[in-house]
């Protein structure tokens, strides 16, 4: 899942803490289970659905899509409680209530990043189709890796400016417990003939 979808999710515990008397770590296993199922009580999730609902990292999150799936789960008396399950959850309803906010930031998150990858596949084939201000560090290693080999280093044309990809060999402070690594440098002369991308 991409971070800008993340970002817009909230911890996986703060959402599940907005039904009241909860025991958490249950409900935690039983919505994560739930979502990789795509289904929990009378609610179905589709592949898209269950991508976006829930993000299994360090710290889980969970969009209102999995906030939906959460409430499903609890009407289905599917979440252990400390105390009677109450008939309306406020919190957790606003929550799954911006549902259609979410999914359309998503959209369009995923949207720009279908376009992210369609340009550079364009400039991949031809580096002088490229704009001189979507010239990134990023770029140069893409193209310097497609024109020259994985792992090798050189000049490219981009945009119709030399760009190069340099190995910057490290510091000898090689010990036996670590192994100085070197660095990779991206770099351009601009039309200004300024130096961009990465220093040393």
């Amino acid at each position: 899942m991409l971070w800008a979808i993340q970002e817009r999710m909230k911890l996986a515990l703060s959402v599940i803490d907005m039904i009241p008397d909860v025991h958490r770590t249950p409900a935690l296993a039983a919505l994560r289970k739930a979502v990789m199922d795509g289904r929990g009580g009378a609610l179905r999730l589709s592949a898209e659905e269950r991508e976006l609902a829930f993000y299994d990292g360090p710290a889980p999150l969970i969009s209102p899509i999995g906030a939906r799936m959460l409430k499903a789960l609890y009407d289905a008396g599917r979440i252990k409680l400390k105390k009677p399950a109450q008939r309306s959850l406020p919190k957790l309803e606003a929550y799954i209530g911006t549902e259609a906010a979410f999914r359309a930031e998503a959209a369009q998150i995923l949207a720009e990043e279908e376009a992210k990858r369609d340009r550079l596949a364009v400039i991949l084939k031809d580096p002088a189709s490229a704009r001189p201000d979507e010239i990134t560090p990023y770029l140069i290693d893409k193209v310097a890796t497609a024109q020259l080999g994985y792992g090798a280093y050189g000049s490219v044309t981009i945009a119709g400016l030399a760009c190069h990809k340099e190995l910057i060999a490290p510091e000898s402070v090689n010990t036996a417990q670590t192994r100085a690594e070197g660095r990779v440098l991206c770099w351009w002369v601009d039309a200004d003939g300024t130096r961009q991308g990465d220093t040393a």
